[in-house]
């Protein structure tokens, strides 16, 4: 008996299974034309290991009883790492920070269930302008030694505008004038911490009516661009009649009667700048006593 026997392989070849998996051979049979199936017989070799990636032989070897050996048949094993690795952010995503402050990023972490840890890997793209008053994004991408990229994780930074402007009053406050008088408000300025100077976009609010004594008030508004709205500024309008009205004498000063006459008064009008004709308001004193030789005095 010199015919060598033929081993065939059972199932495929090349094998691919990810690492990690448990691989099961599906073997091979072997028949022999003398002594007809001689699988049991086959001996095989592997070197399989799928804890780590590579490409790996499994060796089928069989002789029959007369000693002549099959040709040695094998099956590849590729071990492959086809799983992605898997970024977990830290911190809170979306992050709100107020414009011109400081952004750390809080990071991520990156697992491969072949590599294990490689957050060290991960390759951080960010557009973050805590300047401008925005929408922005930070990305983080990593690859496992395999090649296998993860699904981009990305973190989105709000940058906004929150602090309300400041109205200063130019002038003083508050402010008293002469019914009558012209008013010319000082104004005021606004600055802000985002937008800067605003003051062009003050809103003013007055009611004060010269013509009237009373109490008003200017009242001065601002936004920025953000929409954040400055405390209420007011000014203080006291409208006051500080002038004297004026006396007139109706008939002469002085008067000289006889002793015993009847007097009578001629009298006198009254003027003001803001009442205006105030004569009937005047009140009359009078020591004049015409039966009594004497100077006297009508007030």
């Amino acid at each position: 008996d010199t015919t060598v026997p033929v081993i065939t392989l059972l199932g495929d070849n090349p094998v691919t299974i990810e690492v990690g998996d448990t691989y099961i051979d599906a073997g091979a049979t072997a028949t022999d034309t003398y002594d007809g199936d001689i699988t049991s017989s086959i001996v095989t070799v592997s070197i399989v290991n799928t804890a780590i990636v590579g490409v790996y032989t499994v060796r089928y070897n069989v002789s029959d009883a007369s000693g002549n050996a099959a040709a040695e048949v094998t099956r590849t094993v590729n071990v492959v790492d086809t799983t992605v690795p898997v970024i977990t952010l830290l911190g809170d995503n979306p992050v709100t920070i107020e414009v011109g402050s400081t952004y750390i990023d809080a990071g991520a972490t990156a697992a491969d269930t072949y590599d294990g840890d490689i957050t060290s890997s991960i390759v951080t793209i960010s557009n973050v302008d805590t300047a401008i008053v925005g929408i922005y994004s930070v990305a983080f991408n990593v690859s496992d030694t395999s090649g296998n990229a993860a699904a981009e994780v990305t973190r989105t930074i709000n940058v906004v505008d929150t602090t309300l402007p400041v109205i200063a009053l130019l002038g003083d406050d508050p402010v008293t004038i002469e019914v009558g008088d012209t008013y010319i408000d000082a104004g005021a300025t606004a600055a802000d911490t985002y937008d800067g100077d605003i003051t062009s976009s003050i809103v003013t609010l007055s009611n004060v009516d010269t013509a009237i004594v009373g109490i008003y008030s200017v009242a001065f508004n601002v936004s920025d661009t953000s929409g954040n709205a400055a405390a209420e500024v007011t000014r203080t309008i006291n409208v006051v009649d500080t002038t004297l009205p004026v006396i007139a004498l109706l008939g002469d000063d002085p008067v000289t009667i006889e002793v015993g006459d009847t007097y009578i008064d001629a009298g006198a009008t009254a003027a003001d700048t803001y009442d205006g004709d105030i004569t009937s308001s005047i009140v009359t004193l009078s020591n004049v006593d015409t039966a009594i030789v004497g100077i006297y005095s009508v007030a």
